[in-house]
Order: structure tokens, then C-alpha cells, then sequence
């Protein structure tokens, strides 16, 4: 479980509180703070307020930092941030707030998927999906609207076969053979040694990018954007990255040895890959697994460095760059960040009760999951009957053969 000293869970309080110490609040005075500090207090506003709306609302009680004789409002940051992790202008549909001396309370309501301004909302609030998605020669995450859409569509044909009948990676495959520049890229991948400054005979598209070796770090520098452009390349149909060409020239530069050996940059990448969350709705328990290739560049017959090309294939269900950000909160447990599996479980409803619902045919549901908070759960009574009494006798009667037996 993450822990958080600013964040403290009230154990005393019948309600959900929690305690967020030290908060400067007020426009004026967050204007004139240091931009990290500003930024960590914005973090655990967030976070403590995805936490509440997840776990059936309650209290976030802000110490302020800042004295003020006068009421002061929350800041705009922190009133955007809000308005993003709701994903809705209006703030009184989750928020209300109140100032108590030196004490300022935001009252959170329990998040609800019902239909708001014309729109149903997923089960569950997030901050980020940590699902990504390519669009044109861009990697974009996939807000919960989209990341909702995204796995249902996934859930919906099993990720076992795509809409046409065709398998995800037989599709992907038969669409690389058909396109010239796929067909260029792969010839490339197949290459043992380049030349530094040598022009590749294809641009950046849906399926090939281009990152350039910017830094020294380049360790971290690899952490960084793996996550991001697998997740995206396999959420699609696949595709290549090319890591030490230059996107604007198509110029190969490599990565110079001096920053960096082979197997190093080999290890790193296959660590990063292999730590990338991934969720089935089909039978395979599989996890992503690219191909990588590291191609020596040399520059007047010396070596200069290295290329790195990941070429990833279309994946049956859904890959994440890392679990989604969205926080759940009780008593006992504190504040704690749900895994991959528990928030597409909750996301989509797949957990014990889906399978419930299956056992439930001869049942009818009277209080449906369809509106209501991540928490509940659904509620049936036996079709046909009129009244408590006649569902009385039944468990009467079933409770004497029971003991029959």
C-alpha cells in the first residue's frame, strides 16, 4: 500500500475523512508558491478526492497553511484539477465545499455512472487510464470514456477474433505485407549494421515512430517512453519504434557507445517491456512480448553507437504503460491505488457478481449496477412472486428440506 504522510485516514469519524495537512489555498497566495510544492498539494487533493468518490463519498478536511482572517477559495489549480478528475465542468455535482476558521472541508458525494448531461460515465472515477492508443503519428491516452469504450468493444468479441473473423495478429500481419512502408520497416528490422546519417526510406505513420538518443540518461530515458509507445502500438495494430533516428530528417544517429553498450540497452528494454500490465477477457494468459533488435551504426567505417527498433504486434485484449491511477480509501487500509485486474473488474463489471449474474436467470434484478457507485452491489428477488409473503414461505419451505436432509 502507497503511503502518504500528508494524507492521513481519520479513524474516530463515522464518515470517510481524510486529512490533508498544510494546504496554501487562495489564487493569489498559490500563485507565489514553489511550483513543486504547488504541485505536490494538487497531487493529494486529487488523489484524496478520487479516493472518496470511489469508496461512497466523505469528507477531505484541509489544514491551511496560510493565515487568513477573511474566507479564501480552494485556488484555480486545484479547482481544474477536480473539474478533470470528474471530467465535468461542474464541480457541484461531486463537490461542495466550506471554510471553518483555519480549517477548509471539501464534502465529496459518492461517484455515480448514471446518465449526467446527456452521457453515462464508467463504474469507476480515474485519474489517468494509463491506456494508450495511436492516432496518426501520435501516441494519445485514452481518457475513461474512451478506455470504457476501448474494453468493452475488447470484452464484447473476446479478443479472440476481430470484427472481419480474422485474428488480431494474422490481420496485423496481412496489413504489414500490403503496405510499402511496413515492408520498408521490416527490411530494416532484418538489418545488422547501418550507416550514421543514413536516410530511411519511410516517414512516421500510425504504425512506425521515431525517437532520437536526446540525452546521456539514457537508461531513464528509455523507462520513460517505452511504457507508453508499446502500450499504444499494441492497443492498435502494432507497429515499429525506431529509438536513435532523428523524426524530423529520418536520419539515423544512433545511440554513441560512449553512453551506452549493447546489452545494456538490451536489458533495459526487455526489463521495461516485461513489467507492462496486461488484461485478458479471452482464455491466453500471455503478456506483450516485442521483438527487439539493436542494429550497429558506424559513421566512416567506425563504430558510433547503436539503433534500437522494438517492432510490436497487434494484442488480443488491452495493454496498459502501468496500473491505472485511481484510489480507493477505508479505515483500515488507508488510501491505496487499485492493480490493473481490480480496476477493470470494477471498470466492467467483471467481478464475483458478474458471474452471480449468470446463476440468476430464474432472479430479477431490482436494484441494478448499471447507476450506481464502484461499492454496490446488485440486488434480485425471485421472478413471479407478489409479495414479501409468498418469497417468506418459499424460504420456509426450503429450509425444512434442507433440514431433512
Amino acid at each position: 500500500m502507497e503511503t502518504n504522510l500528508c494524507l492521513e485516514v481519520t479513524q474516530s469519524h463515522p464518515d470517510l475523512v481524510i486529512h490533508v495537512k498544510e494546504v496554501t489555498l487562495g489564487e493569489e497566495n498559490r500563485k507565489k508558491m514553489d511550483l513543486v510544492k504547488r504541485k505536490l498539494e494538487k497531487t493529494n487533493i486529487t488523489k484524496a478526492a478520487c479516493a472518496l468518490l470511489n469508496s461512497g463519498g466523505g469528507v477531505i478536511e484541509i489544514q491551511m497553511a496560510n493565515n487568513s482572517d477573511h474566507p479564501v477559495e480552494m485556488g484555480l489549480d486545484l479547482e481544474q484539477s477536480l473539474r478533470e478528475l470528474i471530467q465535468s465542468s461542474d464541480l457541484q455535482t461531486f463537490f461542495e465545499t466550506q471554510q471553518r476558521g483555519k480549517h477548509f472541508y471539501i464534502f465529496v458525494k459518492s461517484w455515480t455512472c448514471g446518465p449526467r448531461s446527456g452521457s453515462a460515465k464508467p463504474r469507476i472515477c480515474s485519474q489517468n487510464s494509463s491506456l494508450y492508443r495511436r492516432s496518426g503519428t501520435s501516441v494519445i491516452e485514452m481518457n475513461f470514456i474512451d478506455a470504457f469504450t476501448f474494453l468493452k468493444d475488447k470484452k464484447s468479441v473476446k479478443c479472440s477474433l476481430t470484427d472481419e473473423g480474422t485474428p488480431p495478429a494474422k490481420k496485423s500481419k496481412t496489413m504489414h505485407q500490403n503496405n510499402p512502408e511496413l515492408k520498408s520497416a521490416s527490411e530494416i528490422f532484418q538489418c545488422e549494421k547501418l550507416e550514421y546519417g543514413q536516410i530511411l526510406p519511410f516517414p512516421e505513420s500510425t504504425y512506425i515512430e521515431f525517437k532520437q538518443f536526446s540525452t546521456k540518461k539514457i537508461q531513464n530515458y528509455i523507462k520513460n517512453i517505452i511504457p507508453e509507445y508499446v502500450s499504444a502500438f499494441a492497443n492498435t495494430l502494432g507497429g515499429y519504434l525506431f529509438i536513435g533516428v532523428d523524426n524530423e530528417t529520418k536520419e539515423v544517429q544512433g545511440c554513441p557507445k560512449n553512453n551506452v553498450d549493447r546489452n545494456s540497452l538490451e536489458r533495459v528494454v526487455n526489463e521495461v517491456i516485461s513489467k507492462l500490465p496486461v488484461f485478458h477477457f479471452c482464455s491466453s494468459e500471455g503478456k506483450v512480448s516485442p521483438q527487439t533488435k539493436v542494429i550497429d551504426v558506424f559513421h566512416e567505417g567506425n563504430l558510433h553507437g547503436y539503433l534500437c527498433v522494438i517492432k510490436v504486434e497487434a494484442f488480443c485484449c488491452a495493454v496498459f504503460s502501468e496500473d491505472p491511477t485511481s484510489w480507493m480509501v477505508d479505515k483500515e487500509k488507508g488510501i491505496y491505488n487499485l492493480t490493473t485486474k481490480e480496476w477493470v473488474d470494477i471498470m466492467m463489471d467483471a467481478g464475483p457478481e458478474a458471474a452471480a449474474n449468470n446463476l440468476c436467470e430464474d432472479f430479477e434484478s431490482q436494484l441494478s449496477l448499471s447507476n450506481s457507485p464502484p461499492c454496490c452491489r446488485p440486488v434480485y428477488s425471485k421472478k413471479g412472486l407478489e409479495d414479501k409473503a409468498d418469497l417468506q414461505k418459499r424460504l420456509f419451505a426450503g429450509e425444512k428440506t434442507f433440514a431433512r436432509q
